[in-house]
């Protein structure tokens, strides 16, 4: 059939209304034609279902899905949206993000010329209320190896940025709905670590709007008790996908080693140092990080811990220290 969808744009939503007009919009004005945008709501009840009916009674490409269940979240939502997906390709939008026009048309061309690639990505630019008003990009730097940095947890892309063969995310088994935070990142990794073939790109063709709302997930995997008490099971899964992939390297232990660093940091931001140090010790219990590792980052963590003047240069000493103890993949971060 003629009018049956070549590219799936999958975007999860939850009472963000005002935002998620302007992304229905952004697909709306899609240069390309042959596509469905299947918008799959974790139970709002700002008007999302109205606004939903509203515009699939007028485009048929828009479906609108309500989750059920007793599982939510946005992973839980982006599987919905792909089982549910008639496309050969798929794209992920956030409810707040912004599609170029020419996006979804440049995108199939590029997977259609190349019929070996998983998925391929392209560039992010940055905004905060209109498109391009901070004048700067999501990661600039488009070499490198991916994966390390994406163990870095310094993603060279985000979830937005790439288009899929829908056979490659059900290849990958989809989102882990498990995960309460780092769903994106650890999905990439999976990718990365199985050996799948893709390319990026360099051009500009979506938009992600830099907010800091205090319930954003990226906020709460910083402080959430939760989202810290998780980070641990998450970081094995991190270690076993790297050692059943490509295995084990001194650059990847050292990377597994800054995530474990960062938790622990986390945690004594919040309070808790001796949950901190205890997290911490897993770099040895795992054998990824020396004696000499160890030692030095529960001194730093201890002393990040007191308050006060000695708490910050703990703080400032870390920093440096993660430098120099190749905890970063970029030079510029370890500057302080």
């Amino acid at each position: 059939m003629t009018d049956t969808p070549v590219v799936s744009v999958v975007t999860p939503t939850k009472n963000r209304l005002p935002l998620l007009r302007e992304a229905l919009d952004s697909v709306a004005a899609q240069t390309f034609a042959r596509w469905e945008h299947l918008v799959v709501d974790d139970g709002s009840d700002d008007g999302t279902a109205e606004e939903l009916a509203r515009r699939a009674a007028a485009d048929p490409r828009v479906r609108y899905i309500r989750r059920d269940g007793e599982k939510a979240g946005a992973n839980i939502c982006r599987n919905i949206g792909v089982r549910e997906s008639r496309g050969e390709y798929v794209v992920f939008l956030d409810s707040d993000d912004l599609l170029d026009p020419q996006c979804l048309a440049d995108r199939v061309a590029l997977m259609a010329r190349n019929a070996d690639l998983d998925f391929a990505t392209f560039q992010t630019s940055v905004f905060e209320r209109t498109r391009g008003d901070l004048g700067r990009l999501y990661d600039p730097q488009l070499g490198g190896d991916h994966l390390l940095r994406f163990l870095y947890f310094e993603a060279p892309w985000i979830i937005t940025a790439p288009i899929w063969r829908k056979t490659a995310l059900l290849r990958l088994q989809l989102f882990d709905e498990s995960l309460p935070s780092w769903q994106d990142v650890d999905l990439h990794i999976r990718a990365l670590a199985s050996g799948m073939t893709y390319l990026r790109r360099p051009e500009v063709d979506h938009h992600v709007r830099w907010l800091t709302e205090p319930d954003r997930v990226s906020i709460q995997q910083r402080r959430s008790p939760r989202h810290l008490e998780a980070a641990e099971a998450i970081l094995e899964k991190f270690e076993a996908v790297v050692r059943s992939g490509p295995g084990m390297s001194w650059s990847r232990q050292r990377a597994l080693c800054s995530l474990y660093f960062f938790v622990a940091e986390n945690w004594v931001a919040a309070g808790h140092t001796s949950i901190g140090l205890k997290l911490w010790r897993q770099v040895r219990r795992r054998q990824l990080g020396s004696p000499l590792l160890h030692l030095t980052g529960a001194t730093l963590l201890r002393t990040t811990g007191l308050r006060g003047p000695a708490g910050r240069l703990g703080a400032r000493l870390a920093h440096k220290w993660k430098g120099w103890m190749h905890l970063r993949s970029e030079p510029e971060l370890i500057r302080a």
